[in-house]
């Protein structure tokens, strides 16, 4: 389980070995179930557990892999956080830390909030993070250094 040091503290997490397969699993307490520990999934978990402890995100307000609606395809975002009223807040999606990010990553999330419609968006593989805000009635974006509180 080698994975690389993110640019975000280390969260404790719940790791085993799958016994049938050899592989490394991760307890996912958003989908309730164990899932393959790739890389992805490594800056996935991090990420968010760091969002909860770190950044006081609640963890209740937090979506995985949730289908997005109105597209053609069927295709899933990483995570969505909620504002408190319900509606979207940030949209969130992760690469592995090897996986270079570039403008087609940031296109891809971009692509999903056309539906979603959160103000905030957000790309990480877990050494660079990439942050905007949408502008009100505008395709345009304005990037941040620092994760937004939630409300």
């Amino acid at each position: 389980m080698g994975f690389p040091a993110l640019s975000i503290p280390c969260q404790p997490l719940r790791l085993q070995q799958n016994p049938a397969h050899g592989f490394a699993e991760v307890w996912d307490v958003w989908r309730h179930r164990w899932i393959q520990l790739t890389g992805e999934e490594w800056v996935r978990q991090q990420f968010l557990h760091w969002l909860v402890a770190e950044c006081a995100y609640p963890a209740g307000r937090i979506q995985v892999e949730q289908r997005v609606h109105g597209l053609k395809k069927n295709r899933r975002f990483d995570a969505l956080v909620l504002a408190k009223n319900g509606s979207p807040f940030m949209i969130l999606e992760f690469k592995a830390p090897e996986i270079q990010l570039n403008n087609e990553t940031f296109m891809q999330i971009a692509h999903y909030n056309r539906t979603v419609r959160a103000p905030y968006l957000l790309v990480s593989n877990g050494i660079q993070t990439f942050i905007a805000r949408m502008q009100s009635n505008s395709t345009e974006v304005e990037f941040m250094q620092d994760i937004p509180p939630v409300d």
